[in-house]
Order: C-alpha cells, then sequence, then structure tokens
C-alpha cells in the first residue's frame, strides 16, 4: 500500500498516529488463531506474555474439533470439547482483562482522553525514534498482526507488550472498525468475548440428540442471553428458530409465538410496535385497497432473517383469527417476490413486474425461478395472504391472488384456490 505524501508532520507522535491507522484499517479479524505467549512466570499481569491455559488447546480448535465429533455421533465428547472451548476462552479474557485495567492504570493511558490510537501513539513515542518505527511500518507493509509480532521482539515496555497483546487477541474475533477508536470499546470486547455463546449453543444440540429438552432450552437460552458475543451478530436468529422449533415440537405454542415475536422484533415492519410503523401501514393500505400486483409495484424488501419468522407467524394468526395475519404474510411475500425478480433481471435486463399472473406463468419458463419459488413455498404462502386478506374483508385483494393461483398447476394449492374462488367463505375456516 502507498501512501501519498500530503502531509507535513509536525511531530514523531502525529506520523505514527495518522501512519499506524492508515495501515491497521486494512487488517480484518480473524478467529482462526490464539496466539497466546507462555506465562512468564513471578510477572506480574501486565508483565507476563499473554498465558496460555494450561494442558488445553486453543478454543476454536476444542470448538471445532467439537462439531466433528457431533457430526460423528460421538456426543460425550463433543461435549468435552464445547466445555474445554468455553473454559479456554473464559480464562484467556480474563486474564487480558486483568492486564489492560493494569494498562489502563499506566500514567501513559491516564495522560490521553480514552483513544485507543492516541495509547498506540504515545506508546511508540517513548519506545521508538521516528525513524525506526518508520522501517518497522514499512517491513511489515503496514499489516497489524505483523507489526505487533515484530513490536514483541523489540525492547518495549512491559504495558506497551502487554497493551499489543491484548488487542491483538480481541482483534482474532472483532474488526478494528468495531472498537471505534476507543479504549472503553476495547475493555467491553475483552469483557464480552470471555463467553463463548457458539460453544452454548452446540451444547444444546448434544442435549437435543440425548432427548433432554429442558437442559436444551436451557442451553439454547443461555447462548441467546449471550448474543452480544457471537462472531456472527446475526447467529442470534439461529439461536432463536432452534429455539422456536423445540417449543413446536413440545407443543408449547405460547412459547413458540413469544419467540417468534422475539425475532420479529428487529424488524422494522414486522415488530410490535414496529420501527417504522408509518411504512407498514403505507404498505397495507396498499395491499388492501389496490392488490397484490400495486403492492409489489411499490415497495421491494430484501429477504432478511425475519422470512421464516413471518411467514409461519402469518399462518398462526390466521388459523386462530387473528388480525395482524395479513401483515406477516404481505411481509414475507414481499420478499420471496423480490428476490425471484431479481433472479429474472440477473439474466433479463428488460424484465419488469406486471402482476401475479404475468409473473407466475413467466416463472415457468425459468428453472431457477421455479425451484427458488418451490424451496420457498411461495403458493401456500400466497393463499395465506390471500386468506387473511378476505377475513380482514379486503375481498377484492384476496379474489385476485385466488385467481392467480387457480390458474396455476400447484397441487393442492390451485384447486383449493378455485373452491375459494366458487365458495369464499371456505378461507375462514382454512378449508383446504
Amino acid at each position: 500500500m502507498h501512501i501519498r505524501k500530503i502531509y507535513r508532520f509536525r511531530s514523531f507522535s502525529s506520523m505514527v498516529c495518522l501512519v499506524s491507522f492508515l495501515w491497521l484499517g486494512m487488517f480484518s479479524a480473524s478467529a482462526q488463531t490464539e496466539a497466546l505467549s507462555p506465562a512468564t512466570p513471578g510477572g506480574t499481569t501486565a508483565q507476563a506474555g499473554m498465558p496460555a491455559v494450561a494442558g488445553t488447546e486453543p478454543s476454536w480448535l476444542s470448538f471445532e474439533r467439537g462439531k466433528r465429533l457431533y457430526v460423528s455421533k460421538d456426543f460425550g465428547n463433543a461435549l468435552l470439547a464445547f466445555d474445554n472451548a468455553i473454559e479456554y476462552r473464559r480464562v484467556a479474557f480474563a486474564r487480558a482483562k486483568e492486564r489492560l485495567l493494569v494498562v489502563l492504570e499506566t500514567k501513559t493511558a491516564k495522560k490521553i482522553e480514552g483513544k485507543l490510537s492516541a495509547l498506540l501513539d504515545a506508546f511508540a513515542t517513548e519506545d521508538f525514534l521516528a525513524s525506526e518505527y518508520k522501517k518497522m511500518l514499512k517491513s511489515t507493509n503496514g499489516m497489524l498482526r505483523p507489526l505487533i509480532k515484530l513490536l514483541k521482539t523489540e525492547r518495549i515496555s512491559e504495558s506497551h507488550r502487554a497493551f499489543l497483546e491484548v488487542l491483538e487477541l480481541v482483534l482474532q474475533y472483532r474488526p478494528l472498525e468495531s472498537l471505534s477508536d476507543s479504549l472503553g470499546a476495547l475493555k467491553n470486547s475483552v469483557e464480552e468475548l470471555s463467553l463463548y455463546p457458539e460453544a452454548e449453543y452446540w451444547k444444546g444440540r448434544v442435549f437435543l440428540i440425548e432427548g433432554e429438552l429442558a437442559i436444551t432450552i436451557q442451553q439454547y437460552l443461555r447462548a441467546f442471553e449471550m448474543r452480544g458475543s457471537l462472531e456472527i451478530p446475526e447467529d442470534r436468529y439461529m439461536i432463536l428458530y432452534s429455539l422456536a422449533e423445540i417449543y413446536a415440537t413440545s407443543k408449547d405454542y405460547l412459547a413458540w409465538e413469544n419467540t417468534m415475536k422475539r425475532i420479529l422484533m428487529d424488524d422494522k415492519l414486522a415488530g410490535e410496535p414496529a420501527i417504522d410503523p408509518f411504512l407498514r401501514d403505507a404498505m397495507l393500505a396498499t395491499l388492501s385497497s389496490a392488490g397484490l400486483d400495486r403492492f409489489m409495484t411499490l415497495y421491494r424488501m430484501q429477504p432478511s432473517f425475519s422470512l421464516k419468522a413471518n411467514f409461519e407467524i402469518a399462518a398462526y394468526y390466521l388459523e386462530r383469527g387473528r388480525a395482524r395475519a395479513p401483515v406477516h404474510a404481505a411481509i414475507a411475500v414481499n420478499m420471496i417476490l423480490t428476490r425471484a425478480i431479481a433472479i429474472f433481471a440477473a439474466k433479463e435486463w428488460d424484465f419488469s413486474w406486471a402482476g401475479l399472473v404475468d409473473f407466475l406463468e413467466r416463472a415457468k419458463t425459468r428453472e431457477d425461478v421455479a425451484a427458488y419459488l418451490e424451496d420457498t413455498h411461495l403458493v401456500p404462502l400466497l393463499m395465506t395472504l390471500a386468506d387473511s386478506l378476505y377475513v380482514a374483508n379486503s375481498r377484492q385483494s384476496a379474489m385476485a391472488i385466488w385467481q392467480a393461483v387457480s390458474g396455476g398447476s400447484a397441487i393442492p394449492w390451485s384447486a383449493s384456490a378455485k373452491k375459494r374462488l366458487a365458495n369464499p367463505a371456505t378461507a375462514l375456516t382454512r378449508i383446504p
């Protein structure tokens, strides 16, 4: 990477700060290694190298080994592997927290105003000449991991070393940008990463195989409570969907509904209360008064984490006569059709939405689109939407959807749509 010489640095301090962070920004987090140096006997928490947990393997390795053992149905050893991963992370980050607290109590840290870049700048100013540090940056091509390794081979202060090792450990799980140049964010990350929700979730999967539903539920709930520590934040929805499946299997429908509602809480339209109620109400008004064709012309929603929840809770509410059914069915239908339209447009640049009847007919000519619509169960969802609209007294919109479905060949839904057209009242009882 080449940096155009724009600024004339007035001090070594300002040069280090700018150059360091231009290069640090290139770093992408990876949780594939946990390079923990052996503990130095007799050293203080800040003085010792980042200590390894004696007698164990790195947490990511234990975790991956546990998943392999789970697949091979060695559930007892899988459980032990997940426990080892959880313990390793807990101990590693507990020690990292202790060391960071010692660093933050140093005079160097107290002189700055809580900025991570300022502390890196201050330590570099204390330990190196400007020319020395510039050579280090150049020799490592500005990559953070090699730079930290190089710095750790140099004669640097104990606090500087401790700070670099804590930062290195955190960046194995979090991107630099997530720290927002804040020492407070670094401290919070150290605390959050002492938890291992992914391993807790997989422990739940082991208990599920063994038939321990109560313990499985506890594990899934525990993993969800730790969601702030997830490496992939969207995995929180995977945990909730898994939890909902258990509630559905055990016929605990109230718990199932509450779990689905928790998923939908993060959806700006489907949550209750909605994050954007005005948009939601406008969309529903268009659907009710002008029909699905106009609705899809005006609004497009990309498929997201809430698609399955909207789909399933729409049918659940319809069967129980709940007024919220049309909202959830409409959102799910829109997401599926939005994606299907994009699949069309990827190969047919001039494709445009011309109504549901036209779309379903053209979908028959495209194997990729037809397969997607079948996989996402669009036709039964259209029936749920039409039935819920009819129950909500939006009968013309419902009739138009039934008409479109009746002209298809989806079994048994085309026949059901014809029955609805002949006797719309069957929508009230969900007679197939």
